[in-house]
């Protein structure tokens, strides 16, 4: 088996200077992100129980369910 020597170069001090500011001015994207998920994340299930809690929707999830325990074979159940 043979080893090669393989040259590594070094960045140049412009691209080092380029990756330091890149690092400085992304430093809180990630964080700002995730921030913006969790807002999106928590109106969205805001709407949801906005939703859920209308007598329409209780309806229809009432019939749902009911529909589900008759073809389950369960006679006389009302939700």
């Amino acid at each position: 088996m043979s080893h090669q020597l393989v040259a590594i170069r070094r960045p140049s001090a412009a691209r080092s200077a380029f990756l330091r500011i890149r690092r400085r001015t992304e430093r809180g994207a990630a964080t700002a992100e995730y921030a913006v998920a969790t807002v999106a994340a928590c109106s969205f299930g805001g709407i949801l129980i906005a939703l859920l809690k209308s007598d329409a929707m209780m309806s229809v999830l009432k019939a749902i369910i009911n529909w589900a325990l008759q073809s389950a074979g369960i006679e006389g159940v009302q939700v």
